[in-house]
């Protein structure tokens, strides 16, 4: 890759393409009308990465009013620029992004077969907190994963 993707926070304008890339999940995609709202939540964070003046990967983090964990709720990079450390910017930036918002971790469910995914969160310093059999739409299982900052 000549030029390095660049990350910056999602806008209005780039829901289709955060659409596009929700596709490439095997299911438990998001609807248009739930990303729209997380686009106007104050709440939700999204970042995306552009590269060639398209979106090549996104994370979707949310907060709860009382909760002092953030969750990342989708992280998604197209498989043309995976290996690259898309994926780890996009968790550094959510997580820098969550303690400046006073949360204390990060928590996130992925499948258990999504093994690029995993090795990701493991590298970061996340843990297994929960077993989910039968999370996905499919059924898959899958785990929840937290990780709490360091002071």
């Amino acid at each position: 890759m000549s030029v390095s993707p660049r990350v910056r926070r999602a806008r209005s304008a780039d829901l289709d393409g955060i659409l596009n890339l929700e596709r490439l999940f095997p299911g438990d995609r998001m609807s248009r009308a739930a990303l729209r709202r997380f686009l106007q939540n104050e709440r939700a964070a999204i970042w995306v990465a552009v590269w060639r003046g398209g979106l090549v990967a996104a994370l979707v983090m949310l907060t709860r009013q009382g909760s002092r964990w953030a969750r990342i709720y989708s992280l998604v990079v197209d498989p043309v620029v995976r290996g690259r450390g898309l994926g780890l910017r996009l968790v550094r930036t959510a997580e820098r992004e969550a303690r400046r918002r006073g949360c204390i971790g990060m928590s996130l469910e992925v499948r258990t077969d999504n093994g690029p995914a995993r090795a990701l969160y493991t590298r970061l310093g996340y843990l297994e907190a929960a077993a989910l059999p039968a999370y996905y739409d499919d059924n898959a299982p899958g785990v929840r994963l937290r990780k709490r900052f360091m002071g």
